[in-house]
């Protein structure tokens, strides 16, 4: 293979759980915000 694909593919191998991890990172952090401080019922 071209060093070009095996470069993107390394980098895509990475990128993609990271990225993932880190969406995940933020909707814990939204979850426990809201239990943590949870807002007026009349807003929703």
């Amino acid at each position: 293979m071209d060093a070009t694909v095996m470069k993107a593919l390394t980098m895509m191998l990475i990128a993609l759980p990271t990225m993932f991890f880190v969406i995940a990172v933020f909707i814990a952090a939204t979850k426990l915000l809201h239990k943590t401080f949870p807002g007026s019922q009349e807003d929703e």
